[in-house]
């Protein structure tokens, strides 16, 4: 090759490409946790509180935080670790997706660029406030039902308390929770590993009260003016021991109209369809006992009829966004 232009312009392509897949070695290996995702100086004035702890939680909390945290996983929203016993979960947010890129930043505040900008910025904004106040709403009004120990929202100065996660790749790490957004909540199984543990042993009888019970939860938080905006039941609810329980409260909501049986009945009509379709899907041969016995959980809690074999699904599409 004699053109030098061509060769230097390839070389830097090759260099481009090389860095691009090591990024995404990095990102692979690691998953990319770090405490510089979990902070974040909000710009604004949060209209949510850490919530002051009695000298009996704040020894519990120590008493939990006093082990070691390994890696499990990442969410569209937080970092997740698991206890050494296996019994709780910490979680930190994914501040890296909840707030304006550098690249936003860059873009000039004048017209016609100003009005997507703050577009952008404001979208953001509001994602953070919700997911926030899911959390922030289900630790004071359904604890139960979302096994939340603590919550902490806001940097504080008076938690003084640290604790040692050991990340994907075995590093271990001591965060002070004062300054980083983080959660406690206990560890269970996701709705679609218990119902394939019982069905795995024919045990369709045991599955059906797991499914009830999930309902029955819906149905509860309906009744308290309370709502998942997440749909995804099969991995977003699950079970601690027996207990139903929500592993990701960030889209919980509240209206009180959703205490009315011709509101939320919708809602639980969209809950009884996904679980139905995960059967038909992984379990085929038992959708003649379960599509009946969900249509039947609906019936129980709406006195409505409703046949799972003519649903659109295209009803429960999300809308796509604007910008």
């Amino acid at each position: 090759m004699k053109n030098p232009s061509i060769k230097k312009w390839l070389y830097g392509l090759l260099s481009l490409l090389i860095l691009f897949g090591a990024t995404r070695l990095y990102y692979s290996i690691t998953d990319d946790v770090r405490i510089s995702h979990m902070t974040y100086q909000l710009p604004f004035q949060a209209p949510w509180q850490v919530p002051e702890l009695t000298p009996e939680a704040h020894q519990q909390l120590a008493q939990v935080l006093n082990q070691k945290f390994h890696y499990i996983g990442k969410g569209a929203q937080s970092y997740a670790f698991a206890s050494e016993d296996q019994q709780y979960v910490l979680k930190f947010f994914k501040f890296k997706h909840l707030k304006p890129n550098f690249l936003v930043k860059l873009i000039p505040s004048i017209p016609p660029f100003k009005a997507y900008k703050e577009q952008v910025i404001e979208r953001k904004k509001r994602k953070l406030l919700s997911v926030f106040n899911g959390y922030d709403l289900a630790y004071h009004y359904n604890r139960q039902d979302s096994q939340l120990l603590y919550v902490h929202l806001l940097p504080t100065q008076n938690l003084h308390q640290q604790v040692t996660i050991i990340d994907k790749i075995g590093q271990e790490k001591i965060i002070n929770l004062d300054d980083v957004v983080f959660l406690i909540q206990r560890k269970g199984d996701t709705l679609d590993t218990r119902l394939t543990q019982l069905l795995d042993q024919g045990q369709v009888p045991e599955a059906g009260k797991a499914i009830a019970s999930i309902v029955k939860m819906y149905v509860s938080e309906y009744q308290k003016g309370l709502y998942d905006r997440d749909h995804g039941v099969m991995v977003n609810t699950g079970f601690v021991g027996d207990q139903p329980f929500h592993l990701d409260v960030g889209k919980f909501s509240q209206d009180d109209n959703m205490r009315h049986v011709q509101v939320y009945k919708k809602d639980l009509e969209h809950v009884v369809w996904k679980i139905d379709q995960w059967v038909k899907t992984h379990f085929p041969q038992y959708t003649a006992i379960l599509t009946p016995f969900l249509a039947l959980q609906y019936q129980q809690w709406t006195h409505e009829a409703l046949d799972l074999n003519a649903i659109d699904p295209q009803r429960f599409q999300r809308k796509p966004r604007l910008f």
